[in-house]
Formats: structure tokens, sequence, C-alpha cells
């Protein structure tokens, strides 16, 4: 079992960490001070699943009284309370309840959900993906909200899969591939052969696959909790650049029609 990772700002544990798993809470104190309510810097960023976007959000911690209890903060075993009021309208909340225990901590319980603002922030890029994959991203997020590192992978993983095989059944007509030329390569093989026709991230980042596929059959659970934003925002990313160039494709095609039916005769 890994050793609980430091935790590296208050918005990883609102927006981040799944329940149940530990963190080491740094000690510059800063984390704690904002959870505590005991900080001028309560503000933070984040997407309100009632707005249904980016917003800002107030921290609002629960009070411990100055003296005896502040100075032995550092020792502190208790289940404790705050919560994140967005600017927007100060009836959305998000509300934590978390167990602070000699400066590690623990998410115990939080409402809404991590799945549900999770799955709320991204299904503008599920919008865009197959049936089988926006329900298999959706699955992958909430695995990870629920503390499944490993299965949570698998399924982003099969996403990644998809991406690189359809590509290449797209274009193989067109540019005359060959099944034989491209299925008995490696993974980061098929990213190179299928380069010109794959978001740029994806290919300067081939690694992903080869993270997701350690983390499938080496790596721990909580190792992979660890690791997940970080591969679910690099699909996203992949998404992203995806979307932009399929709209950019389509606009190229829509005015060179228009440019070739011109006739200046009937202008």
């Amino acid at each position: 079992m890994s050793e609980p990772k430091t935790l590296e700002s208050v918005e990883e544990f609102f927006f981040g960490a799944p329940p149940y798993a530990s963190y080491v809470l740094p000690a510059d104190m800063k984390i704690v001070e904002q959870l505590y309510g005991r900080s001028n810097d309560n503000r933070i960023d984040g997407h309100c699943p009632n707005c249904n976007k980016m917003t800002t959000f107030v921290i609002k911690g629960q009070h411990v009284p100055n003296g005896d209890d502040w100075d032995n903060i550092r020792k502190r075993n208790a289940y404790d309370y705050c919560k994140i009021i967005c600017v927007r309208d100060h009836n959305h909340t998000i509300n934590y309840w978390f167990w602070m225990r000699r400066m590690t901590i623990e998410k115990v319980g939080q409402h809404p959900s991590l799945a549900t603002i999770s799955n709320d922030e991204v299904a503008q890029y599920r919008k865009g993906m197959s049936k089988v994959d926006s329900q298999e991203f959706h699955k992958a997020i909430g695995l990870a909200a629920h503390g499944v590192g490993v299965g949570s992978f698998v399924y982003l993983r099969r996403v990644f899969e998809r991406m690189v095989y359809g590509r290449f059944e797209e274009f193989k007509a067109a540019e005359g591939w060959k099944d034989e030329d491209f299925y008995g390569l490696r993974m980061n093989e098929k990213v190179q052969f299928l380069k010109g026709h794959l978001p740029a991230f994806l290919v300067e980042n081939a690694k992903i696959y080869s993270i997701l596929s350690i983390g499938i059959h080496e790596l721990d659970e909580a190792t992979c909790l660890q690791y997940f934003d970080l591969m679910k925002h690099s699909i996203i990313i992949i998404l992203e650049e995806d979307k932009r160039k399929k709209e950019e494709l389509a606009m190229r095609s829509k005015f060179s029609n228009l440019i070739a039916k011109f006739d200046p005769e009937k202008a």
C-alpha cells in the first residue's frame, strides 16, 4: 500500500479527493487555516453543479476557538465540517465532512457527491463522444469518486484505445491502409502511424496509455486514485483538441464547397 500523498491545495481536497483517501497536510498550515476558517485566502474556483459552470466559491470553515484548541491543531483527532458557497448564488453550497487526525485528513462525506460534480463538469465533452465512450467515461469518473482506482483506469484506457482504433477505421479506405499494417503494432507505434489524424496532445503524450496500463496491472487502488485526475484531464484535453479539429475541418469543407459553387455570372 502506498503512503498517503501530500495534499497540494484545498481545491484538490474539494474537487479531486475521493472519499476515504488519506492525505498528509503540508506543514505550512495554509490548507488547515482555510478549512477551519482562519485564512483571508478563502476564495477558490471550481465547478458549481447548480450553475453548471465554473465559478468562484467562498470557503466557510468550521471555527476552532483561539487558545489551546487552535494551538494544538496539529494534534487534533476529530470529525469536522466545512462548506463552500457559490458567489453567484449563496443558495448553491457544497458540503464536506472530514476526519482530521494529527495532520492527515480523510474526506468522509460530501454533498453533492464528487461523482455528480465531476460528471456534470465533463458533460460538455461527453456530448461529442460515441454512446459507449460517453458511458465508460462516466463509469470511470463514478468509480474514482467512490475510491475504485484500478477500475477507473480500465475505462479510461478503453476510451483512449477506441479513439485510436476508430481513427484508423475512419481513414483506412481513403489512405489505402491494410489491417495487418496497423493491428500488429504496439500502441505507441499505432499512435505514430496515425499521427496525422490524431490530436497533437495525444501524439505528444502517447505515454498516457502506458500509465493507464501500468495502473491496471501493477499499481494499487490508492496510487491509481492519486493519478486519476491527471489521466482524466489528459483525456479531456484530447477530446477538446479533437472537437476543435473536427469543427475546423467542417468549417473548411463548408466554405470550400461554397467557393467551388461560386459563379460570377450569377452573382
